[in-house]
């Protein structure tokens, strides 16, 4: 019985986060040096509702805060600026990636290392809450010759 309980928290770990109609995967965050002041998350969000979602809050388990950000290049320069809140239409797929949308955070309480986990919750403008877990990944590393 042990056996299959473990198995159990091992799947639920790494599958997709179901909250009603709202579908996370792919959640990750990339490790960062043991200094950074802050860390970033990454995940794939569908609706698979038939209506509109508004994603306005997201919160992380050791970090001090956890907000939505968008980075843009504009003019050759890349900005970043607050989302407060994300609409996700019925049917929609959403990708926070690296270079655009992601969840920023910030003050993190100990360093985080590959395949450590680290929990977040998206919270909707109906009041549902959506827990999730995203592993830490190895960091690609960039060299002045473009190499990665």
């Amino acid at each position: 019985m042990k056996a299959l309980s473990l198995s159990a928290i091992l799947f639920a770990a790494a599958g997709p986060a179901l909250a009603g109609t709202i579908v996370v995967t792919d959640a990750w965050s990339p490790a960062a040096p043991p200094a950074a002041p802050t860390h970033a998350a990454f995940l794939t969000l569908t609706n698979r509702g038939d209506q509109t979602r508004a994603l306005i809050a997201v919160s992380a388990a050791g970090y001090a805060m956890a907000h939505m950000h968008e980075s843009r290049m504009s003019g050759g320069v890349m900005t970043m600026t607050a989302v407060h809140q994300l609409d996700v239409p019925s049917g929609a797929t959403i990708t926070f990636q690296p270079g655009g949308l992601h969840v920023m955070l910030m003050s993190p309480q100990g360093t985080r290392k590959p395949g450590d986990l680290v929990s977040l919750s998206l919270e909707f403008a109906n009041g549902e809450t959506v827990p999730m877990t995203a592993t830490v990944r190895k960091a690609k590393m960039h060299t002045a010759h473009g190499g990665s």
